[in-house]
């Protein structure tokens, strides 16, 4: 019987043609080798790790929500310890607001507490839920151009819509974000594509606007996170306390819309109409200055000390709401909102002071 010639063994012919043969044959396998090596067998796709990325942490993604409005939030360890994180902004004012995941489930939370120098509330997570992880040293472990990923409740439409982008700042407290992120995203976690890591929360946008060289251009918009790992010292929320403190502020910030309304008229027009105005601490001083510019007051007063009069009166209403809020409050995040209240305050008094040095005739 004859025997086969086994397939690995080559015959005298084909050996006598291997050394010219050899030298071609290495450098395609060469080639061969580098060109499998150096690229993945399936190249993934931004699209595709967003995808994976809601897949995996739509458990962890948190809708914060009451009658007057909505915003985001997410479930995230921090250290050892499971919490959900928002802004201070979202839930300030909203004492009822409601958790919940995407399946509708009501999450349970304990102690709050707000973050000094950022706009970042904690919430201790008390409910069996997914938690998403959190990058530390940010300005180390991510660089400027990395894809990032805005997850969260764009509008308070309740849809999970990821928003894509890149990391274009970092700094201290901050970094900034080309994800067009909207505002019921506020709270959301800005996540690092490639690590799959939260480096920041949705906070806030400025819009600027530009002049081109045709005229007016499109304005300048910038999008800003606060950074979750520079967030070292917080303050135990006691939520009666906070929320007057809110109340203070909010009742700031209208007399500061209010008395920049009253000094544009007066800018715009010389004088002021009273019945333009209803804010109480402005509406008195303005009817006591008709009355005595008109000749209806009890004492007859010339003008130029009914304008002193009034000029001062403004210059008062400016500036002691400030001074009692100065006082009394004690969270930091309506500190910092106090703070960008006096500077402007601080202008109108200024400008009081200044038309109390005119003549008046």
């Amino acid at each position: 019987m004859k025997r086969k010639r086994p397939l690995s063994r080559l015959s005298n012919s084909q050996l006598s043609t291997m050394p010219s043969v050899l030298p071609k044959l290495a450098a395609a396998l060469l080639a061969l080798g580098a060109c499998i090596f150096s690229r993945p067998l399936h190249a993934v796709t931004t699209d595709e790790q967003v995808a994976e990325l809601v897949k995996t942490y739509s458990g962890s993604l948190v809708f914060v929500e009451d009658k007057g409005g909505a915003g985001s939030g997410f479930a995230c360890r921090f250290g050892t310890q499971k919490f959900v994180f928002t802004n201070q902004h979202v839930v300030a004012g909203h004492p009822g607001v409601k958790l919940t995941l995407l399946d509708q489930s009501l999450i349970k939370v304990g102690q709050a507490a707000g973050a000094i120098g950022h706009d970042i509330l904690s919430l201790a997570l008390l409910s069996d839920t997914k938690t998403m992880d959190m990058m530390i040293e940010v300005e180390k472990n991510a660089a400027i151009g990395d894809e990032v990923v805005v997850l969260g409740n764009p509008e308070g439409a309740r849809v999970i819509k990821p928003l894509v982008g890149k990391l274009v700042g970092i700094g201290p407290n901050l970094i900034e974000v080309t994800a067009e992120f909207v505002p019921g995203n506020s709270g959301s976690p800005i996540v690092h594509l490639k690590s799959g890591k939260v480096i920041g929360i949705a906070t806030y946008l400025t819009t600027r606007d530009m002049d081109g060289p045709g005229g007016r251009a499109a304005p300048k918009v910038r999008r800003f996170g606060y950074r979750l790992d520079s967030a070292k010292q917080w303050q135990p929320i006691v939520w009666p306390a906070y929320n007057e403190e809110y109340a203070t502020i909010e009742r700031i910030k209208e007399r500061t819309h209010d008395l920049s309304a009253l000094i544009r008229e007066m800018a715009r027009t010389g004088g002021v109409n009273a019945a333009r105005h209803n804010n109480p601490v402005i509406r008195k001083p303005l009817d006591r200055f008709d009355e005595a510019l008109n000749g209806k007051g009890r004492v007859k007063t010339d003008r130029a000390l009914a304008v002193k009069e009034f000029m001062t009166a403004m210059r008062t209403v400016s500036q002691n709401d400030i001074e009692q809020a100065n006082v009394r409050l004690r969270y930091d995040f309506f500190r910092k909102e106090l703070d960008e209240a006096r500077q402007m305050r601080g202008e109108f008094t200024r400008i009081f002071d200044e038309m109390l040095k005119v003549p008046v005739k």
